[in-house]
C-alpha cells in the first residue's frame, strides 16, 4: 500500500472538465433543436440557475459557459448578439431584487424567470431590430412549449 500513496495525494479535479463536457454536449443539442423544432434551447433554465448561483464563486466558470452558451444560441437562431446578456442584466439589476422580496413561491419565481428568458428574448429582440432597422423577430407559439418544458425541467433538478 506503501507503493501508491502518491496516489492519493495528487487529486485532480474533474469538474471543470466535466463541464466543458456537458458545454459541447449543449451545443450539440443547439445544433440538433434547430433541426427537430420541438427540442427546448434550454435558455430558461439556465437563466434560472444563473440566478439563484450567481453569488457563489465556485459557479462562476459555469456561468461564464452557460453565458457562451447563450452567444453560440443567438447565433445559431439568428438573433442578435448579447441581447440575452442585456437581459440578463436589466432582470439582475432592475427586476430580481423587486421580485424575490414581492413571491415567496419559489416555483412562481422559477416560472416568472424562466418565462421572462424566452418573452424577454424575443421582445428585447424585438426592440433592438426596431431600432437597429433588422428584420423584425417572428413569434412563435412554440414559444410557450419551450417555457413550459424548461419549467418542469427546473423543478425537477432544483
Amino acid at each position: 500500500m506503501q507503493a501508491f500513496s502518491y496516489l492519493r495525494r495528487s487529486r485532480f479535479n474533474l469538474q471543470p472538465l466535466l463541464a466543458l463536457l456537458l458545454f459541447l454536449a449543449a451545443l450539440v443539442y443547439e445544433s440538433f433543436g434547430t433541426i427537430y423544432l420541438y427540442l427546448t434551447p434550454l435558455p430558461g433554465v439556465g437563466f434560472y440557475f444563473w440566478r439563484k448561483y450567481h453569488d457563489e464563486k465556485k459557479y462562476y466558470f459555469y456561468i461564464a459557459l452557460f453565458f457562451l452558451y447563450t452567444f453560440y444560441f443567438e447565433i445559431d437562431r439568428e438573433m442578435i448578439l448579447f441581447s440575452f446578456l442585456l437581459l440578463a442584466l436589466f432582470y439582475h439589476y432592475f427586476l430580481a431584487g423587486w421580485i424575490e422580496m414581492s413571491i415567496n413561491c419559489m416555483p412562481c419565481i422559477a416560472f416568472i424567470e424562466v418565462s421572462y428568458a424566452y418573452l424577454g428574448l424575443y421582445l428585447i429582440n424585438l426592440f433592438l431590430a426596431f431600432i437597429f432597422n433588422l428584420p423584425l423577430p417572428v413569434f412563435d407559439p412554440v414559444y410557450f412549449i419551450y417555457i413550459i418544458s424548461d419549467f418542469f425541467l427546473v423543478v425537477l433538478f432544483s
